[in-house]
């Protein structure tokens, strides 16, 4: 079998979806799954056999984020050119109407396809009457997959149909070859997050700075250079964009993940990556966070934008150290639901379903 994944995202923009699909796309080629990622890129330069390049990324605001897509209207020919080499059984397409590229494939496609929604707020295009617009484009779309139901909501809003859950996933393999460096009388605090006001990274910074911790506290902030004021008492390290094992040996190092969302997660894959790394997770009271996250028992949910609810949270996990421990372990059996080798296993029955 061989299939042609299509995400629409720029390689240089990390997040939920290359993850997914990287993740995928490790666990496929294990069980001898022949297949190809097409994205767009202004690096033409890569060398990877499972790569293919189409068209180049701009920045396009959408949903309080920045979304590096393709809104180019003449790469039609390259992806009709590609189809015809490649000649996919199957085409897995990811976010379908995020940019031209995606359309395209569906357009041009002579093969079962099947759409993987990842967003609860999609881009700008859901906002003009897409499910009229994009109809008939919809229509080819053989099997529908949302990774949450927070997606799944979202989608149906515009195109109401079966969808079929599968969510994200996670290899805890990968965690468990690092080892714990952690300095156990301070209480290492960090935040992922791109640059992006719904990241809710202002909140967590308020409440480090207007409320006091009788504990020493450090803040890490990766994904994203820091710029605003030092905390009294509170040294923050900022190593920017880091790679793949920088960030898995901070979560591993941490004591607590904070993810202040404003909202417009559909999914929350750090956070399943925070419960590998035994690492307590403490997240705003969002759609997709709180379909990972039980208050209290395999985590803490707090209030959004309230920088009082985030101390109190930092402060509970510090003072309840048998509760803490007792979260790490609940979050522990949480991953059994999210292991990549059985998602793997869903997505290729659909493969074969459809073939």
């Amino acid at each position: 079998m061989k299939v042609c994944i299509v995400c629409p995202y720029g390689i240089s923009s990390p997040g939920g979806v290359w993850n997914h699909i990287q993740n995928l796309s490790n666990e496929i080629k294990n069980k001898k799954i022949d297949h190809i990622i097409v994205f767009p890129t202004s690096n033409y330069n890569l060398k990877n056999n499972n790569y293919y390049q189409i068209g180049k990324p701009f920045k396009i605001r959408s949903a309080g984020s920045i979304a590096n897509i393709t809104i180019s209207p003449f790469i039609g020919d390259k992806v009709k050119n590609f189809l015809s080499s490649y000649n996919p059984d199957l085409i897995h397409i990811h976010e379908p109407f995020a940019g031209s590229l995606p359309m395209f494939f569906i357009k041009y496609a002579k093969c079962k396809i099947v759409a993987t929604f990842h967003s609860n707020n999609g881009t700008w295009l859901y906002k003009y009457k897409m499910s009229t617009l994009f109809k008939s484009l919809y229509n080819k779309i053989d099997y529908k997959i949302a990774v949450s139901s927070s997606a799944k909501n979202y989608i149906n809003k515009h195109f109401k149909n079966n969808y079929v859950i599968i969510p994200n996933g996670i290899n805890t393999e990968k965690f468990k070859s690092y080892t714990n460096t952690k300095n156990s009388k301070i209480v290492n605090l960090l935040f992922i997050g791109r640059n992006d006001n719904r990241k809710g990274l202002k909140y967590l910074i308020e409440a480090l700075e207007n409320y006091k911790f009788e504990f020493p506290l450090e803040l890490t902030i990766i994904g994203h250079e820091y710029k605003g004021n030092k905390i009294d008492g509170i040294k923050i390290y900022n190593p920017g964009i880091v790679s793949e094992e920088l960030k898995q040996q901070i979560l591993v190092n941490s004591d607590i993940l904070c993810a202040p969302s404003l909202g417009y997660e559909s999914f929350g894959i750090i956070l399943l990556e925070a419960m590998a790394s035994n690492t307590v997770v403490i997240a705003s009271n969002i759609e997709g966070y709180n379909e990972i996250i039980s208050h209290d028992i395999n985590g803490l949910l707090f209030e959004p934008k309230n920088p009082k609810s985030i101390y109190e949270s930092i402060n509970y996990i510090y003072k309840n150290k048998q509760h803490k421990d007792l979260i790490i372990k609940n979050g522990q059996n949480t991953l059994n639901n999210y292991d990549w080798n059985n998602i793997s296993d869903k997505i290729i029955e659909v493969y074969k379903n459809l073939k």
